[in-house]
């Protein structure tokens, strides 16, 4: 299959995940959620730092960690609060880029002033994808392409949310997705930011895409025709995964609306539906309720099948919607980090000619170079518009 075709059925799949959640606001804010929390675990074990969904997910909602991945869960933490609220990268685009620099450094450490982006810079990264809004996931592929070669690949982290954000605002720019809003400073990351309610309009996650049943290198100046693959086969049972969602909010719907007297169940599914993953003590506190009544609610949505236990204990235990639960496996496919260099940065030095083209970090900025490769992605939207054709003409014939 060429790249062409690859990219029409990227977006294909896309577009059907995309119709389904603007139909269905509440499965689009629980879909997000628990998207959001698998792209932030794969993107930090694509870095070398390998940590659990579930045991991510457990040490952010109890504000308890390990001395050994204490780092790791407050950098997803980080990507966590800029995957759920990117910013808008069109109508802002440094103070959008600017904040997912921050993100994406790493933590202890302080990015060096002489390899930050020029403002001016920035907005020439956003610019690259402008052109290409009607195909989200090529405007998000060129602006990450830029991005890591303005940036001399000093940040994969960065280059994914760049992606994230870009393909969401483009999605708007077509009139369907929601519009991206600039964040404000009092809703900047904090403990919060596992509750924060989505308001992205993304819809290719790229690090669960690449870590999804195996292993694929990110590397957005060559890796585009192995990201559209694996995109797809994420999407495609994105697909499928919806529809398990949706049965789990029927669920859900029909507990609330069959409680009787002055039962909280409707509270809590609310409540549920914002944050599928709970504490007695949180609902205790979110509904104003003893212990006692708390672990009543919690245990009717156990019997009926509509939570799960995560911790398998009797005291400190902490439930999950099914689906998100059966989701939140340990990261596989993903490496621990040796000699204290990241994941994707490991195997780049240990193939420093990958696809035919040295590491960036290791060549002066060429502004040739970068038409090169925005060269090859037009290439890729030409084989796009020739599939297109093709596919008419085969149906102008059988019909």
């Amino acid at each position: 299959m060429d790249i062409g075709s690859r990219l029409l059925s990227a977006e294909a799949h896309a577009a059907r995940v995309e119709g389904i959640l603007l139909a269905d606001p509440a499965l689009a804010g629980l879909w997000r959620m628990e998207t959001s929390l698998l792209e932030a675990a794969a993107s930090v074990g694509l870095e070398g730092d390998r940590i659990a969904t579930q045991g991510m997910v457990l040490r952010l909602v109890s504000g308890t960690t390990v001395e050994d991945d204490v780092r790791a869960v407050e950098m997803a933490l980080r990507i966590l609060t800029v995957i759920r609220r990117p910013g808008d990268p069109f109508g802002a685009p440094v103070a959008a880029l600017r904040r997912i620099e921050a993100a994406a450094v790493p933590i202890g450490q302080a990015r060096d002033a002489g390899d930050r982006l020029e403002d001016a810079e920035l907005a020439l990264v956003v610019q690259e994808a402008q052109a290409w809004t009607p195909v989200p996931i090529l405007a998000g592929w060129r602006a990450a392409a830029a991005y890591a070669f303005r940036s001399r690949r000093s940040s994969p982290v960065a280059e994914r949310l760049v992606f994230m954000a870009v393909e969401g605002a483009a999605r708007h720019v077509q009139g369907l997705s929601p519009r991206p809003r600039p964040v404000a400073a009092e809703a900047e990351d904090g403990a919060g930011g596992l509750l924060m309610p989505a308001t992205a309009g993304w819809i290719v996650p790229p690090s669960v895409a690449l870590t999804r049943g195996g292993f694929r290198l990110w590397s957005p100046a060559t890796g585009l025709a192995g990201f559209l693959e694996a995109a797809t086969r994420s999407l495609s049972h994105d697909l499928g995964h919806l529809g398990t969602l949706r049965h789990e909010l029927s669920r859900l719907s029909a507990m609330a609306s069959g409680a009787h007297g002055r039962s909280r169940m409707a509270d809590l599914v609310t409540c549920l539906r914002a944050q599928p993953v709970v504490s007695s003590a949180m609902v205790m506190d979110h509904l104003g309720v003893t212990r006692r009544t708390a672990l009543s609610l919690i245990n009717e949505l156990v019997e009926a099948g509509c939570l799960t236990n995560l911790t398998a204990r009797r005291t400190a235990r902490f439930w999950a919607l099914p689906s998100l639960a059966a989701r939140m496996g340990p990261a596989r496919g993903v490496g621990s980090s040796r000699g204290g260099m990241s994941g994707d940065r490991e195997r780049r030095g240990a193939h420093p000619r990958l696809g035919g083209l040295s590491d960036p970090r290791h060549e002066d900025r060429d502004e040739s170079r970068l038409d090169r490769i925005m060269a090859e992605l037009d290439e890729a939207m030409s084989g796009l518009d020739d599939a297109v054709r093709k596919a008419g003409t085969r149906q102008q014939r059988d019909e």
